[in-house]
């Protein structure tokens, strides 16, 4: 009885342990209809003052079944007030995959010093407006005088 006691708990054990090692992202995409990747994101720095740059995103995307809306906005991390946001709408593949370039255009803050941008990148299906899959990162910029 004792040691079917230790082996059941030896299982339960090896299963928790598992479950709290997996990736966070496989519960996405079991659920999600769409992924999202980041294959290159081309962040201009230094950046002057109240002068206008631009943020550009190459995405990889994976959508299956319906014509997508890729949106992609520029936060500001701190107040996470949105600066820009540019969207596409794609045309349907036969393969479900997609390689999109998408520029966000800004204007720079007026403080000198680093900054921290948020760019955030959302699937949305076209018929109903639900977005179905999404990607963001954090990342900084220095702004000169």
């Amino acid at each position: 009885m004792g040691l079917m006691r230790a082996a059941s708990f030896s299982l339960l054990t090896a299963l928790v342990l598992l479950a709290a090692n997996l990736p966070s992202s496989l519960g996405q995409m079991c659920c999600t209809p769409c992924s999202v990747a980041v294959l290159k994101l081309a962040i201009p720095t230094p950046v002057r003052a109240g002068k206008l740059f631009s943020v550009v995103s190459t995405l990889s995307i994976w959508c299956y079944g319906f014509l997508p809306k890729i949106r992609v906005d520029l936060v500001d991390a701190a107040s996470y007030k949105m600066l820009t946001s540019a969207f596409i709408l794609l045309s349907y593949s036969t393969t479900g995959s997609y390689l999109v370039s998408m520029a966000d255009n800004a204007t720079a803050r007026n403080a000198p010093g680093s900054w921290a941008l948020l760019l955030q990148a959302y699937v949305i299906e076209r018929e109903n407006g639900y977005p179905v899959g999404w990607w963001s990162q954090l990342f900084q910029i220095v702004v000169l005088p």
